[in-house]
């Protein structure tokens, strides 16, 4: 079959022909659009798991940092840093002193 056969006018003038064409066009650019939405929501998902990735990374380090300055802020690890620097602790509680401006 010749191409000149396959082009011929009369052929082109029978609608069945034209619906089928119509229906192959519109199911192409269907065919497109889908796969193109799937596309983005795999990028998306993708960038998704990497986010919660690094947010169980994030939480463990900010657990981890947490325990470490609540360990260095108990009394007793700063009453016992004082007294390597030569501080003691007080006999009695500290006082407030309140100073009035006289002026």
């Amino acid at each position: 079959m010749s191409i000149t056969k396959f082009l011929n006018i009369e052929k082109l003038k029978n609608k069945d022909l034209f619906d089928i064409k119509s229906f192959v066009v519109l199911f192409s650019i269907y065919s497109l659009i889908s796969i193109a939405c799937a596309d983005i929501v795999y990028q998306q998902d993708r960038e998704i798991k990497t986010l919660r990735e690094d947010l169980k990374e994030f939480k463990a380090q900010y657990i981890s940092v947490k325990t470490q300055l609540m360990s260095e802020t108990k009394e007793s690890a700063l009453l016992t840093k004082a007294e390597l620097l030569g501080f003691m602790q007080p006999s009695k509680p500290t006082k407030i002193i309140y100073y009035n401006d006289e002026y």
